[in-house]
């Protein structure tokens, strides 16, 4: 993960890639913090020290009788 935050400029272009053109100023804003924020919690976790035994799982079930 990069140690640096992204500039809007570097999100709007993430943005376009994604086919997001549409978003407004206001969503970018938006967008470039809940970036940067998960950026620097993934960066905190200390990623190389966590195996696939520590993904959590996630079961789901489907009730037969749709309820």
């Amino acid at each position: 993960m990069a140690d640096t935050d992204l500039t809007l400029e570097q999100v709007r272009a993430l943005a376009a890639q994604a086919g997001l053109e549409r978003y407004t100023d206001e969503h970018l804003q938006q967008l470039m913090r809940t970036t940067n924020a998960s950026r620097a919690r993934v960066n905190k976790m200390g990623l190389e020290k966590l195996s696939y035994a520590d993904e959590p799982a996630h079961v789901f079930r489907s009730d037969a009788q749709g309820s």
